[in-house]
């Protein structure tokens, strides 16, 4: 188990979160190369522990795996998926660990493995609940970074009061740096729709608002695609390509948030991705937050998948010592990390 500090805590509707917590996998083959994967575990959107996600990495996946000839890629991969329902964290860990074996056995990245990309991957910097003094202060200090988009994270207060709050930060930032917004469940449709009024009124660049309302509430999530001037994000309401074709079908969001953590892993985002791009639906990939070598996973799904226009991958930058963790990220990866 890996234990890293956050700079500052980190805070949403739901739950606040300390440190980056994560289960780490090594999958040796018979010719001495270790794959590596980590798992989150998020108590508040996958059910998961660390506890838990270690109990079920040691006594339930990797017995399915011992002798098993890594050539055998797909049956390899729908073992693990088969081997437990939910557990998306530890399932994760163990393939992107396979993953990186895989890439190994080649002589080549993951990235490669994955599919030629782009030389590089943007993402935005999401500031968590705070006193309004101090998120505008850290969404200023982003934007001075560089940054060029701000995730911000609403549900906590009222609407005037949010929408108030997000306007005082646009504000702050000017124009030019564009603004997400996640309520984490936080709101409801009626709430939702009142403050994408106002949102528009006060000119605020918002490239759009995730998961409003209940994961459950696949109806309000409809009414909210239909009505809203401004993009609607599903999150917590997928987890498998099942959850996600339903939303696709139901006409329940505009985008979709892919995280491995929430899927299980590299396969299932592939399959997620793909029948979004069949539908027209455009895709960001997010995370938890998580250690650098899952993230180096995510840079890379980015990199290579031209339906994912949007990356939330910005928890190394939310550690006590994310510079030197930054560095062991780009040392994974061919790709630069903007």
């Amino acid at each position: 188990m890996t234990h890293a500090p956050l700079a500052v805590n980190f805070t949403t509707a739901k739950h606040t979160v300390t440190a980056a917590d994560s289960v780490e996998v090594g999958i040796q083959l018979s010719n001495g190369i270790i794959g590596y994967g980590t798992g989150t575990p998020n108590e508040v959107v996958t059910g998961d522990t660390m506890e838990t996600l270690q109990s079920v990495v040691e006594t339930v996946i990797t017995p399915t795996l011992i002798g098993q000839d890594i050539s055998n890629w797909n049956q390899l991969v729908q073992t693990v998926r088969a081997s437990i329902a939910f557990n998306g964290p530890a399932k994760a860990a163990v393939e992107l660990a396979m993953y990186d074996e895989r890439a190994k056995t080649l002589g080549i990245s993951v990235e490669s493995f994955l599919g030629s990309g782009q030389s590089s991957v943007e993402t935005d910097f999401t500031v968590g609940i705070m006193p309004i003094e101090q998120m505008i202060a850290t969404a200023t200090e982003k934007k001075q970074q560089g940054f060029t988009s701000l995730k911000i994270k609403v549900g906590s207060h009222n609407i005037d009061q949010d929408v108030a709050m997000v306007a005082k930060i646009q504000a702050a930032v000017g124009q030019e740096v564009s603004l997400r917004l996640d309520a984490n469940q936080g709101w409801n449709v009626k709430q939702t729709l009142q403050a994408v009024e106002q949102l528009m009124a006060a000119h605020c660049q918002i490239d759009f608002i995730e998961q409003q309302v209940k994961a459950s509430d696949i109806n309000g999530m409809v009414e909210l695609t239909r009505q809203s001037l401004i993009p609607i994000m599903a999150d917590e309401s997928v987890h498998s390509v099942e959850d996600a074709l339903k939303m696709i079908q139901a006409h329940a969001c505009d985008y979709i948030n892919i995280k491995l953590m929430k899927c299980g892993g590299l396969s299932e985002a592939e399959k997620i991705n793909t029948i979004c791009e069949a539908a027209g639906v455009k895709c960001m990939v997010g995370c938890m937050i998580e250690s650098e070598i899952s993230i180096a996973a995510e840079v890379a799904f980015v990199a290579t998948h031209k339906n994912v226009q949007f990356a939330d991958l910005d928890s190394i930058y939310m550690l006590k010592n994310h510079d030197s963790l930054k560095q062991l990220l780009l040392d994974k990866n061919v790709i630069s990390f903007k």
